[in-house]
């Protein structure tokens, strides 16, 4: 069963589509990727959704703040408040009767997750935590944005290179593919860091390889090697992909990260 709930955040009403029946004593809330690789992930997202069900284990989703169909506007959001869209959510599992909360952190899902784990165990009884090929730092994923940018400029003929981080920082607002990005969302964004203080278990799956980045070993060893399973998973990149819309041999994989 899939059902859609409009439910009160600090920026407004944000969506939150419910894969499975409640109560039941666990849920799943997922943390979604960010902008167009949530428009990619999407189909695989909602079969991973179908099967966590299955098991039993209903599983939430929420649109962001000025993203998807969630109120707001994008140049009027922050991590800050989609911090609390996240905790808003929560606790609306809390209130329909569910006891514990796994977090499924995806692309900038999952960095949101690392970096807010403190106010997020704080605000939310949280079992365990599955994440899909994080974003390791907020700076990383800024400077995706803003290449995405300088390439779409001179697509379109435009063969200077521009500075567009700095065009931001002095108050222009720039479409990046659709989306506008101002100083208030960049900036937000640009903090975000991977932290290595996990305050419930993590499964981290490394989708998309058949090794670990040397970047992403060196991230991974800061954490005690008991409390991060890690595991390099070849399969396509479908948050990048168009068309690819299941993986299988992924769905069990996360289930064992979420069962705990």
């Amino acid at each position: 069963m899939i059902s859609g709930h409009f439910i009160p955040s600090s920026a407004g009403k944000v969506l939150l589509t419910l894969t499975g029946t409640l109560p039941a004593k666990q849920a799943i809330l997922c943390l979604p990727p960010l902008f167009e690789e949530m428009n990619l992930a999407r189909a695989v997202m909602a079969k991973q959704a179908q099967y966590f069900a299955a098991q039993g284990l209903p599983v939430c989703l929420l649109d962001y703040s000025g993203t998807g169909d969630s109120e707001g506007e994008i140049d009027q959001v922050s991590t800050d408040i989609w911090l609390q869209d996240i905790i808003a959510a929560g606790q609306w599992l809390l209130a329909q009767g569910v006891e514990q909360v796994s977090l499924w952190g995806v692309r900038f899902g999952a960095l949101m997750q690392l970096h807010f784990q403190q106010p997020l165990h704080q605000a939310l009884p949280v079992k365990n935590q599955l994440l899909w090929k994080p974003v390791t730092g907020g700076k990383l994923l800024a400077s995706q944005f803003l290449r995405l940018k300088q390439a779409n400029s001179m697509m379109q003929g435009n063969a200077e290179k521009v500075n567009w981080r700095q065009r931001i920082k002095e108050g222009e607002t720039v479409e990046v593919a659709g989306y506008p990005l101002n100083e208030t969302l960049l900036a937000s964004i640009e903090q975000l860091k991977a932290e290595t203080d996990a305050q419930s278990p993590v499964t981290w799956l490394e989708l998309g390889t058949d090794k670990l980045t040397p970047v992403i070993a060196r991230l991974t060893a800061e954490w005690p090697e008991e409390s991060l399973p890690i595991q390099a998973v070849p399969c396509p990149a479908f948050w990048q992909i168009p068309e690819t819309f299941d993986v299988p041999s992924l769905y069990p994989m996360s289930l064992k990260g979420v069962q705990g």
